[in-house]
């Protein structure tokens, strides 16, 4: 009876394990047919044979990432996953080295697993600095600007094989030549987000990435009917084909663990940016669905630690041969709305990601490319901010539309990185901007028009009435800084050229920096020439 009191006295408010593993059990539906799209979207780009491989990374991401980020960050309902922003920075990573042709397949992929790695140790430096309440700190222009770069950045990648161009073939060169599409391809891949975009009005019990993914398998076996050369595995460019394994997993952590040894210091610097991006992303999107989170469930997580499990996780998936991932916005709330309320529940999830590949390997193989580039455009579609153009029709926030829009450009033609050092200081112009708008002199009155409440003998009466007007007293508010010292000096310029003392009024002053500092002892010289005072 004790034991069963202990029990209830540490659960979870609400949590139940029968709801954890509902809640785990829905949340895998969601993040599944995900990670396997976002791991063959990293490597379809070295070619279409290695999109098993890719598949296999997803697969394995999701089991691992999901099984230790929840037993070291201890985050209640949090389910971690592959996510889109590791998909689109490794994918432009393989994109960039496969480009030239010169770089063996086992190379890039090795490069792959560098940039995986340093960003693992990079959040695990992060939450040991303490860190994370600065990442959470990042402005929000620049943060939906990251989110809906990297959307456009999918949707364009994923455009050419809804269409099923034949690699090598362009976006906007196969667009114009309907004579390069593949029309298996794009019924394929329509119906595929046409049931996604129609599942929440059929039902909310099953997830919407499930029924896409079945419809699009379905719709691509029904055009096999009339095609029968679809039904072809071998060499097929619109299925994911076989998915093979090489040796155990220990096997695989131990050549992974080797590769390390290989490593130069050449081979870092090469990947260093990209690393530098994905670490800063992945710790975003966990800490942003953790505030998300915690609003559901009325508590606050432990942000660095938080950042510490998910890059010891990706560390761990590194080591099995899987992509990393991150706190995901769409399984967890639908482990938290299905019942799941502790880390048993995305501990579940990846349990069953696991199972779900060993028992349907075999299926897996025969999902259509299609199918995947439509699950990507609809998450693309989702991750993309379609609210940023109201800010156009407010005169005071499109300024901020101008920011989002140049980080959104700068992903787009420079690269992740760039854009979120051309986000930060954009946004940090804009607070500038808006501090100095606001006014610091509150108020200026000579001494003969004001009092201290102190009693006075009737000769110090006298000489403030006979002097007051050779004194002036300035209120003074807000924040002293760089931005507003000179707007206060220009108003205060007559008062230092007429008066002996000025006295500074400071109870509302928020923060005052050396600048600021340095101006008033400019002040207190001039007055000092003519016998005067601050």
């Amino acid at each position: 009876m004790q034991e069963k009191r202990h029990s209830i006295r540490v659960a979870a408010p609400g949590s139940t394990r029968a709801g954890d593993f509902w809640g785990g059990l829905a949340a895998m539906l969601v993040a599944l047919p995900s990670s396997i799209a976002f791991g063959v979207l990293i490597y379809s780009p070295v070619g279409a044979q290695y999109a098993g491989q890719g598949a296999l990374a997803g697969i394995i991401g999701a089991a691992v990432v999901g099984v230790v980020a929840p037993l070291l960050g201890r985050n209640g309902a949090l389910i971690s996953a592959p996510c889109a922003p590791a998909a689109a920075v490794l994918s432009a990573l393989t994109a960039s080295l496969a480009a030239g042709g010169e770089i063996s397949p086992e190379a890039i992929f090795a490069f792959m697993g560098i940039a995986a790695l340093a960003s693992a140790v990079l959040q695990v430096t992060y939450g040991t600095l303490r860190l994370g309440l600065l990442i959470k700190y990042i402005p929000y222009q620049v943060v939906t600007g990251y989110m809906s770069g990297i959307a456009l950045i999918i949707a364009l990648g994923q455009l050419p094989r809804l269409l099923g161009l034949p690699k090598g073939v362009h976006l906007w060169e196969g667009a114009g030549h309907p004579s390069l599409w593949s029309w298996p391809s794009i019924v394929v891949g329509v119906v595929t987000i046409g049931a996604m975009a129609g599942a929440p009005r059929l039902t909310k019990k099953v997830p919407a990435a499930i029924l896409g993914l079945g419809a699009g398998v379905i719709a691509y076996f029904g055009l096999s009917l009339v095609d029968p050369s679809l039904l072809h595995a071998a060499d097929n460019p619109l299925i994911i084909g076989p998915i093979t394994t090489s040796g155990s997993l220990v096997g695989v952590a131990a050549q992974r663990a080797a590769s390390l040894l290989d490593l130069g210091i050449s081979d870092i610097v090469a990947v260093g940016g990209t690393a530098l991006t994905l670490s800063v992303l992945l710790s975003i999107d966990t800490l942003k669905t953790g505030v998300v989170l915690d609003a559901l469930a009325r508590k606050r997580h432990h942000s660095n630690r938080e950042i510490v499990a998910q890059g010891l996780a990706n560390t761990a998936s590194f080591l099995t041969g899987g992509m990393p991932g991150a706190g995901t916005m769409g399984p967890t709330l639908v482990n938290f709305t299905s019942g799941g309320r502790t880390p048993l529940s995305g501990i579940t999830a990846g349990v069953l990601a696991a199972l779900a590949f060993l028992l349907f390997r075999g299926l897996v193989a025969w999902v259509p490319i299609a199918t995947l580039a439509g699950i990507l455009l609809v998450v693309a579609w989702r991750m993309f901010d379609r609210g940023i153009f109201r800010l156009l029709l407010v005169r005071t926030t499109r300024l901020d539309f101008l920011v989002i829009a140049a980080v959104i450009v700068t992903a787009e033609t420079v690269g992740l990185i760039t854009a979120s050092g051309v986000g930060v200081a954009l946004a940090i112009l804009l607070f500038i901007r808006d501090q100095i708008q606001i006014p610091v002199l509150l108020g200026k009155r000579d001494l003969t028009a004001v009092r201290s409440k102190r009693r006075r003998l009737r000769e110090e009466e006298e000489i403030l009435t006979r002097h007051g007007a050779q004194g002036v007293l300035v209120q003074l508010q807000g924040n002293l800084f760089f931005g507003t010292t000179d707007r206060l000096f220009s108003e205060l310029e007559q008062d230092l050229a007429k008066r002996r003392f000025i006295l500074l009024d400071m109870r509302r002053v928020h923060s005052m920096d050396y600048t600021a500092v340095h101006l008033l002892g400019q002040m207190r010289e001039r007055l000092e020439e003519v016998e005067g005072e601050l």
